[in-house]
């Protein structure tokens, strides 16, 4: 029963965590499932669950990365402003926290697209789309982690 609540704790904090930047939320939701499966071991989900929910894991990684420059591209970012909006989301983290993370992607877009010589209209497009890719990065790594523990608790 311990296991069970220590890691349905881990998962809680992992849904809510997909929401707030600063704390990686299936990470911390499959930490969770892995505690579970080290505890308890064969009364746990299989070790086969516990790579695909680690593989789950990572796609949620790449994710963020990914949806930050497919948004600022969609709407109109050069690479050098996708690369911008990547850049300032590290930055931003880094050196402002939570805030950092949200506004870094929009301004390191458009300042690569302002030093690339684009208009400030086509640079604050680019802005809004790597706000646009973070959104929807925010919703799919919820959707999988949600998924990632209902699976969970249904494979018990």
């Amino acid at each position: 029963m311990l296991a069970l609540l220590v890691s349905t704790a881990f998962i809680v904090i992992g849904l809510i965590g997909t929401f707030l930047p600063v704390i990686p939320g299936t990470v911390v939701a499959f930490t969770g499932i892995a505690l579970h499966k080290l505890l308890l071991g064969e009364a746990s989900v299989s070790w086969g669950f516990v790579a695909a929910a680690a593989i789950i894991t990572i796609i949620t990684l790449v994710i963020d990365v990914w949806c930050t420059w497919w948004g600022a591209r969609r709407f109109g970012a050069t690479w050098k402003g996708a690369l911008g909006a990547i850049a300032g989301g590290i930055i931003g983290f880094l050196f402002f926290n939570i805030l950092g993370l949200i506004i870094g992607p929009i301004i390191g877009a458009v300042l690569f697209e302002l030093i690339d010589n684009r208009t400030g209209p086509e640079a604050a497009r680019a802005g809004f789309g790597s706000l646009v890719g973070s959104v929807v990065a925010f919703f799919l790594k919820f959707v999988l982690t949600a998924s990632m523990a209902t699976a969970f608790y249904l494979a018990l």
